[in-house]
């Protein structure tokens, strides 16, 4: 099972350390997100040689298909071929309210981001201006985007529909911080399967990756508490039932979302289970880590360890990704 890191919430040279510092490290991966992730992810390119280097995920509605696919051939270009480029279809009340995208490219997630994997493919393999006439999209002579590498495309998925977008267009899935191993094995991996098949495929030719909220600490008081407030904060939105469905927590899933209206992540700390956390999350110190990382063994191809950021102070957080660059170094 392969391992990265899921730095975002930092400044772009702090990135570069931490990136800089997991191919050190031995670590597979390093991986970006915010609007400026191509950038990101060119920096960290010019500054690494080995590991490689993902978007997880761009925000599909943030730039035009031709925008994506030209951005993407630079990144495999810069990087030597080392980059994935992982997109999400964003969520409609993000969409309208922090960027003032409405109308189609808000709605419709599931066949929206389904045929822009088609035609972002569709540039990079062509020769010639691309005529496309879809429901999303169209154009008369999109600018060709071809590139000497393969171009690995990953959709971050969570919902049933997504799942089954992802299984039929992608070639690897970004999983949420939220999955859990009942849901990872009841629903993620079934579903994606079986669309895999309808295509010719196995899981054999899919990579499945996810995040998975990850704290070191000596303090265990301390380390549940950032793990538990983050895993609540995520779950909150009434659009991830299906990860407390999967589990039966519907005591929690109550707990979580009055806890949630309450206004504070203590408490949504405290309505999360133990049962809930030692299935969703890897907390304790460096040794329990990585003896709890065995649970994802047969679920994932890779395990991309993010640090919770929600309500703790930077130093510290930067300093989590650093311990886990250091607990899961090749040499240990």
């Amino acid at each position: 099972m392969r391992l990265g890191i899921g730095p975002l919430e930092f400044g772009i040279r702090e990135g570069v350390e931490l990136a800089r510092a997991a191919e050190a490290a031995g670590l597979d991966s390093v991986w970006s997100s915010q609007p400026s992730g191509y950038v990101r992810i060119a920096a960290y390119a010019v500054e690494t040689e080995r590991v490689r280097l993902g978007t997880a995920a761009i925000v599909q509605p943030l730039a035009h298909p031709v925008v994506h696919a030209s951005s993407a051939r630079d990144l495999a270009e810069l990087s030597g071929g080392r980059a994935i480029i992982g997109y999400g279809s964003g969520v409609k009340p993000q969409l309208n309210r922090f960027f003032g995208i409405h109308g189609d490219q808000a709605e419709h997630a599931a066949p929206r981001m389904r045929e822009f994997l088609q035609l972002v493919r569709a540039l990079l393999t062509a020769e010639e201006p691309v005529r496309w006439d879809g429901r999303f999209f169209q154009m008369q002579a999109g600018r060709p985007a071809p590139c000497e590498f393969a171009v690995p495309l990953y959709l971050a998925a969570v919902n049933l529909h997504a799942l089954r977008v992802a299984g039929d267009a992608a070639d690897g899935l970004i999983g949420h911080p939220i999955n859990s191993v009942p849901y990872l094995r009841q629903t993620v991996r079934p579903v994606i399967e079986e669309r895999l098949a309808a295509r010719g495929l196995t899981a054999e030719d899919f990579d499945f990756t996810s995040d998975v909220i990850t704290v070191i600490d000596d303090d265990p008081v301390r380390a549940r508490r950032d793990a538990a407030a983050n895993l609540g904060f995520y779950l909150s939105p009434r659009v991830f039932d299906c990860i407390f469905d999967a589990a039966g927590w519907e005591p929690e899933k109550t707990q979580v979302r009055e806890a949630f209206r309450r206004g504070t992540l203590d408490d949504v700390a405290d309505a999360i289970s133990d049962r809930m956390l030692e299935v969703s999350c890897l907390y304790g110190t460096a040794q329990e880590v990585r003896d709890q990382l065995g649970r994802y063994e047969g679920l994932l191809d890779q395990v991309v360890l993010f640090a919770p950021r929600q309500a703790i102070p930077h130093e510290r957080h930067l300093a989590n990704y650093r311990k886990l660059i250091e607990a899961f170094a090749r040499s240990n």
